[in-house]
């Protein structure tokens, strides 16, 4: 064996038994350790000890490829909880925290609206219309600034301006049945800040529409708004 055999000898000896060995997973480099370890022995033997030479070097190699077969196991087998756990980046922490923010105030608004929306102006009744201006009309004398709006199961309803020296420009508000007389309409007239409705009871008098949708004794309140004129429908 030359200097240079005996330098690569001492390579493929360091992958085999060095504190990395990883020379089980090189067949050729495997294969070239034997022989080089063969070789050595057979130089050091005396004369007829080669027999005995191979026997001996002959488990060497088999014996690192068990180590780092061994080694392989040992780190497959490893339990999953030793690992170290890879932790988000302090900019997507931060993201998280500010899109948490931002649904817990969108849910807050939300259910702040829901509720200020869903609170009746009348409890126990239900508001089924909200009627809106369509020309002017005849209304009750006196009056100016007629506005009348759309019909509402056979009443015709009207908003208009009144007032005297001691209460100008005050909101008032007419339900009429077009087949009673007028000075039977239903009129009155409100004062700030306190909305102006008027109150009707169907009755056998009342308009037939008003009578085949709701039973006798049925309270309708028509309320004036900024939006237009509210129909309340109370439960008897």
């Amino acid at each position: 064996m030359d200097d240079d055999e005996a330098a690569e000898l001492a390579r493929l000896r360091e992958r085999a038994y060095g504190r990395t060995p990883d020379i089980a997973e090189d067949a050729a480099a495997l294969a070239r350790l034997r022989e080089l370890e063969a070789r050595a022995a057979r130089r050091d033997a005396p004369a007829g000890d080669d027999a005995a030479a191979r026997d001996e070097v002959a488990p060497v190699a088999p014996a690192a490829s068990e180590r780092a077969a061994a080694s392989e196991r040992a780190a497959a087998e490893a339990p999953q909880a030793e690992r170290p756990r890879r932790r988000a980046p302090r900019w997507l922490v931060a993201a998280g925290a500010v899109v948490a923010a931002a649904v817990l105030v969108t849910a807050t608004v939300a259910i702040t609206r829901a509720v200020t929306e869903d609170t009746p102006r009348y409890p126990g009744a239900e508001r089924v219309a909200t009627l809106a201006v369509i020309d002017g009309g005849s209304a009750p004398e006196d009056s100016s600034a007629v506005r009348r709006y759309s019909d509402f199961r056979g009443y015709s309803v009207f908003a208009f301006t009144a007032g005297n020296v001691d209460r100008p420009d005050v909101e008032c508000l007419s339900v009429v049945s077009p087949t009673e007389a007028a000075d039977d309409s239903l009129s009155v007239c409100g004062s700030a800040p306190f909305p102006v409705a008027v109150t009707a009871v169907v009755s056998e008098q009342s308009p037939d529409a008003a009578r085949a949708a709701y039973p006798l004794g049925t309270a309708l309140n028509f309320t004036l708004t900024g939006a237009g004129v509210e129909v309340w429908v109370g439960s008897r």
